[in-house]
């Protein structure tokens, strides 16, 4: 092995990161290139896996692989990605000299600058038969391609995709036919999805191909293997639908047949089945790429199953049409299946499409219902979203419904301590008024029985139950799940569960509560640090009041809201030296506290008081012109009076009122200003600045 590169040779003793001991290396995957002319491949193109893919060397691990698929039928071409940096390294020429003359390079078009700096490397490609080829060729400049003289030049699936409806695409494709006659180059057309599409490629001149069109990526050389258009609807399509669905063996199974099913009415299609509020893809047919995972409350899919059945829409990718439609079981929506055309339906093949999603779930029915998601499934979701959270009234809130969604129960409550037992702080579902009942001693008494352990259940209503738990059976409750929450910042905790139906409540699911009931535990603890760092970041630690960081973030956002209307007033303490030097440090420490409070007490409750230095305030007024401002600084300086005379102080204040388009540090200037005016001739006394009357910018 030289830099890390391991040769096809030495790859067997190496696996890759998701390769089992012991098992054999992981090869390139083929995708054929084909002659539209003739139908056969004149070569593939080879895929790494994910472990080389983004390596600067991963094409020299792919040619290495090659001497374990061993030769191409028909001495077909294989088309496998370098980078520049690569053209002139020895280790690419050993590996092709392996294969004959059979190997071309890919490059991005994004190297084609540096191709034309590398020409002696470029001859040492043609010397040892090596083809060149160009690829995502978007925004390159077909004089720069022509000066690298290669023999393929690839048009981007982007320009492919929407060749049937977009003339520019068209314009360009006939461009590069043109450029490629001219040049002796050989024009491929990459990301082939739809039969469509190859007619309008043909129509061009192109000639040569690649896509799902004709075959997916796989790991021998297979022949092209093109999906037959779609055959027409036929009177008897139902029926045959019909005995094909009636034998698919369970929920998966009917949503494979379905997809099979669909390609008599579109160009692609897939199932989707709701698991944990996702649409989840269970089967797809055609598509290059599968959105998976999407909301049930969001786009064209998730409109289809809330609505309950057939939505229209365009297919945003391939610039066709597509319909969708939820399956439904028993009047309950399940999924979605969904098909899309580049030239859209008739109403024939919508009537057929709502035809084969009700025999799906007609099917569906019969076998059972799409697997639902685990509870460890659920359970993990759950963590993820209490990982979200940012403080204990959002934790508390999240915890009653995670515990519904995990624990699979209709009502959930959860407590913390309080000052009598335990206080309700969030609970749900159709037992909710029963629960509200529980006092917090009752709540207290059925967390002290768990104890130690991790849980408490009651999976049936039964004699000799504690009277807690016999009080909620009364009520209605079957099944009962009692577990402590320990938080070491909050002590411990309750969530209780339960549900008018006896259930199992296997271990799995046990298990799955309790970790949850442990998640949030850490959660109460992690949102509570960070509170209190925030808090310790924000707040003055002597006087309780907002620091100078949370005074500069309220004046920014008070300066994004709005201009006028609201005060700024600097504040100082007269003779706070005279306090420290006469009576010392502590005194001084209890007079600036003192002086907090009363300044806090005056200040009406939308407005807002901060410690910015040692003897500086700083008051933020809302609401206010300027006669109210002076008023509220009068009061200050009364208050501060009644507190810091006996020690011969007092306070000064200094206001400004901002004004449209002046800055922050303009009016914090000319209330400094105002401030200083106050010490300077009448100290214990407030003062406003004057208007500007600047002009709005």
């Amino acid at each position: 092995m030289e830099d890390g590169v391991t040769s096809g040779r030495e790859a067997s003793a190496q696996a890759g990161p998701d390769d089992a001991v012991g098992a054999p290396v992981r090869r390139a995957r083929f995708q054929p290139i084909v002659d539209l002319r003739t139908g056969r491949p004149i070569g593939w193109e080879a895929h790494p896996h994910r472990w080389v893919e983004d390596a600067p060397d991963g094409g020299l691990a792919v040619l290495a692989s090659l001497e374990a698929a061993g030769s191409p039928p028909d001495d077909g071409l294989v088309f496998v990605h370098v980078s520049a940096d690569l053209l002139g390294d020895p280790r690419l020429y050993e590996e092709c000299e392996r294969l004959g003359s059979r190997v071309v390079v890919d490059v991005r078009g994004a190297e084609v600058d540096r191709l034309i700096d590398l020409s002696s490397e470029l001859d040492a490609l043609a010397t040892a038969g090596i083809h060149l080829s160009i690829e995502n060729t978007s925004g390159v400049s077909l004089a720069l391609i022509a000066r690298v003289r290669p023999t393929f030049v690839k048009l981007d699936p982007p320009i492919v995709r929407d060749i049937v409806h977009d003339p520019a695409n068209r314009s360009v494709v006939r461009a590069y036919v043109a450029f490629a006659e001219h040049e002796g180059i050989h024009v491929i057309a990459e990301g082939v999805e739809r039969h469509d599409q190859l007619d309008e490629l043909r129509s061009l001149g192109v000639v040569l191909a690649r896509g799902p069109l004709f075959g997916q990526p796989s790991g021998d050389w297979a022949p092209p293997s093109p999906r037959r258009r779609r055959p027409p609807l036929v009177l008897d399509t139902v029926r045959a639908a019909k005995e094909v669905l009636g034998g698919a063996a369970d929920a998966d199974a009917v949503a494979e047949q379905l997809v099979v099913e669909l390609e008599r009415i579109g160009d692609c299609s897939a199932v989707y089945y709701e698991r944990d509020g996702l649409l989840r893809c269970v089967a797809e047919d055609g598509h290059a790429e599968v959105i998976d995972g999407i909301p049930v409350r969001s786009g064209l899919l998730g409109s289809a199953f809330r609505a309950g059945g057939l939505v229209h829409g365009d297919d945003p990718h391939g610039g066709g049409k597509r319909l969708a439609h939820a399956i439904h079981v028993s009047d309950r929506a399940v999924g979605v299946a969904t098909v899309v055309s580049a030239s859209g339906f008739t109403a024939e093949q919508e009537s057929h499409l709502i035809e084969l999603v009700g025999l799906a779930g007609t099917r569906i029915a019969e076998v059972g219902a799409p697997r639902a998601a685990t509870a460890m499934h659920v359970l993990a979701r759950a963590t993820n979203e209490l990982a979200l959270l940012t403080d204990v009234h959002q934790v508390e809130i999240a915890a009653a419904r995670l515990a519904g969604l995990v624990g699979g129960m209709s009502s959930t409550m959860f407590a913390l301590p309080g000052t009598t037992g335990l206080d309700i702080k969030s609970l749900q579902g159709p037992l909710a008024p029963e629960l509200r009942q529980l006092s917090p001693e009752t709540l207290r008494r059925l967390l002290d029985h768990v104890g130690t352990a991790s849980s408490c259940f009651v999976a049936a209503e039964r004699s000799g139950m504690r009277p807690e738990l016999a009080k909620l059976c009364e009520a209605g409750a079957s099944s009962v799940v009692v577990l402590p929450v320990r938080s070491g910042e909050r002590g411990v905790g309750l969530l209780l569960l339960a549900d008018h139906a006896p259930m199992s409540l296997a271990l799995d699911v046990r298990e799955a509560i309790e970790l949850l009931a442990s998640g949030l535990g850490r959660a109460l603890d992690m949102v509570m640090l960070v509170d209190d760092l925030r808090t310790q970041a924000t707040v003055d630690t002597l006087t309780g009041l907002g620091n100078l960081a949370a005074f500069q973030e309220a004046l920014s956002n008070m300066g994004a809201r709005r201009r006028g209307g609201w005060a700024l007033a600097m504040a100082d303490v007269d003779g706070l030296k005279i306090i420290n030097d006469t009576h010392g440090h502590l005194t001084g420490d209890f007079a600036l506290r003192s002086l907090a409070t009363v300044l806090h007490d005056v200040l009406r409750s939308e407005d807002r008081m901060f410690r910015i230095g040692g003897d500086e305030f700083a008051a933020l007024l809302q609401d206010v012109d300027p006669e109210g401002a002076a008023d509220v600084g009068r009061r200050m300086c009364e208050a501060a009076a009644s507190v810091m005379a006996d020690f011969g102080a007092g306070l000064s204040v200094g206001i400004a009122i901002p004004e449209q388009g002046e800055r922050p540090d303009e009016f914090i200037d000319r209330a400094d200003k105002m401030l200083y005016e106050v010490k300077r001739s009448e100290r214990g006394t407030v003062r406003v600045a004057p208007s500007t009357e600047r002009t709005a910018d």
